[in-house]
């Protein structure tokens, strides 16, 4: 049997922070004689291509990774298929799921991201504005120039992880930092139309698993009270939303996965 996992990261997407823990969820599969997976990036956030846009929204995200997973299945053919979406990406894989989830054998949701909450509206303000933007693109840009102070932001940011020097390396170049701030700037407007927590109520409460982090600044905790009735979901105490994963912590979700896996679907 082949199984393939596709992996949808939070934003800014950085591929290289996700590898290890897809590494060990295909390790801890309780299915599969042939496993695969595909981690992807958002629409211009990805060193090996170049993408020149003058804006980039919510909705051509999702567009693009539309396109990516159709791509994707026709090219793998698999038996069974695994959405993981974390933060964004889970916003990304709550829009497909009516579409996909004839494809789709489970989908995995980590860090459900609704759109704007009380906790971050005042942040995501920031990014609205074309002159803050602008400003806080230009000094994020001087700043990552040096490996030193990057580094140092990034630990402040996300505190200590094993991926720091990793992503400063990889959002640094000016259209990528370009497009993730015009994505960001987006997200009030878009996800307002997207209406993405009516969409997490309708989702299949079989072929879904919601996993949480605690007080998580992007997922207020009201958030479980839209997840669909009967689903399966877990808090895993020992995360954080950014998901930048020491191997312990790789192996407490990774657990999770397989364990709902084998306990209700049968895997």
């Amino acid at each position: 049997m082949k199984v393939l996992i596709i992996m949808i990261p939070g934003n800014p997407s950085v591929p290289g922070i996700y590898q290890s823990f897809v590494d060990q969820v295909v390790a801890d599969l309780p299915i599969g004689s042939e496993k695969v997976y595909e981690i992807l990036h958002h629409l211009g956030q990805c060193n090996t291509k170049t993408t020149k846009r003058k804006s980039v929204n919510v909705y051509d995200v999702i567009d693009d990774h539309r396109q990516s997973i159709r791509r994707i299945l026709n090219h793998h053919n698999a038996d069974k298929v695994i959405l993981i979406g974390h933060s964004l990406g889970s916003a990304v894989t709550i829009s497909l799921h009516n579409e996909l989830e004839k494809d789709i054998d489970q989908f995995i949701v980590l860090c459900p991201f609704t759109g704007p909450s009380p906790n971050n509206i005042g942040y995501l303000k920031m990014f609205r504005h074309p002159v803050t933007r602008l400003g806080m693109k230009n000094l994020t840009h001087t700043l990552l120039l040096n490996q030193k102070v990057s580094q140092m932001i990034f630990k402040r940011w996300l505190g200590d992880n094993p991926f720091n020097q990793h992503i400063s390396n990889e959002i640094k170049k000016p259209l990528y930092l370009k497009n993730f701030f015009s994505l960001v700037g987006s997200y009030i407007e878009d996800f307002e139309g997207l209406k993405i927590q009516e969409k997490l109520e309708g989702m299949n409460p079989k072929k879904t698993f919601f996993l949480f982090a605690p007080d998580d600044y992007w997922v207020p905790d009201y958030t479980k009270n839209y997840l669909p009735k009967g689903s399966n979901f877990e808090v895993c105490q020992d995360i954080q939303h950014d998901f930048c994963l020491f191997a312990k912590q790789s192996q407490s979700v990774s657990n999770a996965i397989s364990n709902y896996l084998s306990k209700n679907v049968g895997y």
